[in-house]
């Protein structure tokens, strides 16, 4: 519950920052300088205050969250109901296919597609979700074989059911706790996987992004000034909040 409280909170803090009037991070002479009153986290090379560009990368970090954790699954859970009702054919082609990509790291292919595409934020969400649903595949493939083996189902076919209806009646809505499992390790991976395209220069420079601060902090790692050590624990403890719900999910079906 409460890995479940700090989600929503950071999800508020998030919409509350994309929609306030929030003033421009401006450069200034005051490079390198520690924590004040004045700026909270202390300034980077460029005189930018790095509390305002943590705040500001946040909106994008749960953005990618959201949409890179619902997609794959859309695409997992769809592939995995025509696999099951499809034919033979079909399940073999796309089990062959979920094989072939499963032994390939997402890791490789998304920094050379990132490399080649232009760097966007939407370009990101699109390699990471088409890279990313194999595991939901193959999870809720052997998920909705075993639910065609229901009682409900059995009985439901017995009366001449059609797909659609053994599927919005007796097939998806039982598969909800897990499809919540695996939205919340989509969003994990994908928070990750998008900050190490940031901290490598993969995606565009002018996008507020914590990976993009991981990769200033980088360059700054022997001055001084020590504000480089926030990126890399927000990155964990989002990584961490999402992993316990997805774990807290498990134990409770109902999100």
């Amino acid at each position: 519950m409460q890995a479940r409280n700090l989600l929503l909170l950071l999800c508020l803090i998030a919409v509350t920052l994309h929609f306030s009037d929030w003033p421009q991070i401006q450069m200034s002479n005051q490079v390198l300088t520690p924590p004040s009153i004045v700026h909270w986290l202390g300034t980077d090379s460029l005189g930018q205050d790095v509390w305002l560009r943590l705040l500001e990368a946040l909106p994008n970090t749960l953005l990618i969250a959201l949409a890179c954790g619902l997609l794959p699954l859309l695409i997992g859970l769809l592939l995995a109901t025509l696999s099951r009702f499809g034919g033979s054919l079909i399940d073999r082609i796309l089990l062959k296919i979920t094989d072939i990509l499963l032994l390939i790291p997402n890791v490789l292919p998304l920094m050379i597609l990132a490399a080649l595409l232009e760097p966007s934020l939407s370009t990101v969400i699109v390699l990471i979700s088409l890279l990313s649903w194999q595991d939901d595949f193959r999870v809720l493939r052997a998920a909705i074989k075993r639910q065609l083996l229901s009682d409900a189902v059995l009985y439901a076919q017995s009366f001449s059911a059609g797909a659609m209806y053994l599927l919005r009646r007796h097939i998806w809505p039982p598969l909800s706790p897990l499809m919540v499992v695996l939205f919340l390790q989509n969003a994990r991976r994908a928070v990750m996987l998008s900050a190490a395209l940031a901290f490598l220069g993969l995606t565009d420079p002018r996008l507020p992004s914590w990976g993009g601060l991981l990769l200033d902090a980088q360059e700054q790692i022997h001055n001084p000034a020590f504000w480089w050590l926030l990126p890399g624990p927000l990155l964990a403890m989002t990584g961490l909040i999402l992993l316990l719900n997805s774990s807290n999910s498990t134990q409770d079906p109902v999100f």
